[in-house]
């Protein structure tokens, strides 16, 4: 029961953490960002599920497609957060950075007064481009000043939950434990779990140190471990390194494959 309350207690504290620095992140934009484009937008804030807001002007609405889009392609520079929705009147605007064209994208437009749907969306906006997946592969090395010896292959398959902030994975590890001074005493072991992170994305890098927690099912019974890390994004996905804090420490590292994703901010 203690472990369980300190997993809920992690994740509670990451979801805070991450809509804490969203939010100075929003104010950060207001500041620094939207008195470049006050001809265009009026005001920024924040929406409930943590998209950029923005209120258009005459001059924006005026616009051509490809004119807004320019515009638009500085502000996701500015804004890497989440999605933008810009809204005018009764109609909205949903823009977001294409992994596939690796460039600003007009995801969506509609007009809430319409009694009807005018026109299809722009692009088809799925639950995979709102909450892309990943795949992770890596291995991991453990032990202890008593001689014991732990190494593993460990997998993960998982999505993004917020903001690209939050993931959470579903687990599998294999290995074998030990003792160097007794080379008969190694035991192989199988083990699946849960696991979810929150990440701290360093403006304008492509590094994002991590903080998390995960749940281990095997012929140990359950364990629960705290894990603290750093990812750095290259190619289609990112090389990670992470220390797990449970009943023992281990150091895992890793590189984790985003689909159709190259140089992903």
């Amino acid at each position: 029961m203690k472990q369980l309350l300190t997993i809920l207690f992690v994740f509670l504290l990451g979801y805070v953490q991450t809509f804490a620095q969203i939010t100075k992140d929003v104010e950060s934009f207001k500041e620094k960002v939207l008195p470049k484009y006050n001809m265009y937008f009026s005001q920024a804030e924040l929406t409930d599920n943590g998209h950029l807001n923005l209120t258009a002007l005459d001059k924006y609405i005026g616009l051509s497609t490809d004119d807004k889009k320019t515009i638009m392609v500085n502000i996701s520079k500015a804004w890497q957060d989440s999605l933008v929705l810009v809204n005018y009147g009764s109609k909205r605007e949903l823009w977001g950075w294409s992994t596939v064209t690796a460039n600003v994208q007009l995801l969506d437009d509609w007009d809430l007064s319409a009694t009807h749907v005018l026109k299809m969306p722009v692009t088809k906006l799925t639950k995979t481009a709102l909450h892309p997946w990943f795949f992770y592969v890596g291995g991991q090395l453990g032990g202890d000043n008593q001689g014991n010896t732990n190494f593993a292959f460990n997998t993960r398959l998982g999505f993004f939950l917020l903001a690209n902030r939050w993931d959470f994975a579903s687990t599998f590890s294999t290995g074998t434990t030990g003792s160097s001074n007794d080379a008969s005493s190694t035991t192989g072991w199988v083990n699946f779990g849960l696991m979810s992170r929150v990440y701290f994305p360093i403006k304008n890098t492509s590094i994002r140190p991590n903080i998390g927690s995960s749940l281990q099912f095997g012929n140990d019974g359950t364990q629960a471990s705290l894990s603290l890390g750093i990812c750095w994004f290259v190619g289609f996905g990112s090389v990670d390194i992470a220390f797990n804090i449970g009943n023992e420490f281990t150091t895992m590292g890793g590189y984790t494959i985003m689909p159709k994703t190259k140089n992903n901010k």
